[in-house]
């Protein structure tokens, strides 16, 4: 085969298997939903997300986020007179899960705490108590499929909408440096917006996002897909984001396509798969 065959084939590699993995991810994502949870009903009113005046979460010049105290107890005043069951649970959660309440005066505190007890909070306590029990499905699923693209630019990540602060509950091939309990970005929340509008409105509940573009604050071009997560009482509860990273996937590069490809297809030896692939082989 000549030299500039092998670069052709490794380009259309370059372009093919990133986008079969991505609709194979995408159609593995999307068969599962979080399970409901017994008992209890879709919660009624807004996602926090929803409400621009008063979401806490905000990002400051560098891009970096952070809770706004100001809009958070905004949002305590105004869920204690308007109370929206949705909304108080994403209130609480965000709050429970940042010690907000080290950052409340004594009035604002006593009125949070008020929240909480309401009946439809009191109902989901527990369930928000359950709330590794909820992602770690869907971190089995973003940890096995990235373990078997270990070492491509193929980044694989599981986040928790429900407090951008500390969003990253798995992460495989960190191609952007990201690490586990790392914030999401301001994009992202952008992306928690858009679904909180009526769960996706104009894209309809549980649609993605598929092969976009974006750039890294290095320059890199990376390709992505965003696959929403919904749970049957809370609403959007999280993201699995597919990153590639493409900036070198181009015929100046062949190393690089070459070592993709290379990586892409290595495999790694199993004595129970193999011996369980030998059992099936027997005749009964």
């Amino acid at each position: 085969m000549s030299i500039i065959s092998t670069i052709n084939w490794k380009r259309l590699a370059s372009v093919f298997v990133p986008g079969v993995l991505i609709a194979a991810i995408s159609i593995y994502v999307l068969g599962f939903r979080a399970p409901p949870s017994p008992d209890l009903r879709v919660l009624p009113g807004k996602a926090l997300a929803a409400y621009d005046d008063f979401y806490p979460i905000r990002a400051d010049d560098t891009g970096a986020l952070y809770l706004d105290r100001e809009l958070f107890v905004k949002a305590v005043n105004y869920l204690s007179q308007h109370p929206s069951p949705r909304a108080v649970a994403d209130l609480i959660y965000l709050g429970n899960s940042n010690n907000v309440t080290l950052l409340l005066d004594g009035p604002t505190k006593a009125k949070y705490l008020m929240l909480t007890q309401q009946p439809d909070y009191v109902a989901l306590s527990e369930v928000d108590r359950e709330k590794d029990r909820i992602f770690q499905s869907y971190a089995d699923i973003v940890n096995g499929i990235g373990q078997t693209f270990a070492g491509t630019p193929v980044e694989i990540v599981l986040h928790d909408t429900r407090n951008p602060l500390r969003s990253i509950v798995a992460v495989q091939n960190p191609i952007s440096g990201r690490r586990l309990g790392d914030t999401n970005t301001n994009f992202g929340i952008q992306l928690i917006k858009n679904y909180s509008y009526g769960e996706g409105q104009g894209q309809g509940r549980g649609a993605s996002f598929v092969s976009y573009d974006l750039t890294l604050k290095d320059g890199r071009a990376v390709k992505s897909t965003t696959i929403p997560i919904f749970h049957d009482v809370y609403g959007l509860i999280g993201f699995i984001c597919i990153n590639i990273d493409i900036s070198k996937m181009d015929k100046k590069h062949p190393e690089y396509i070459e070592h993709f490809v290379d990586t892409f297809k290595a495999t790694i030896a199993n004595d129970a798969i193999n011996e369980m692939i030998q059992n099936s082989k027997r005749k009964n």
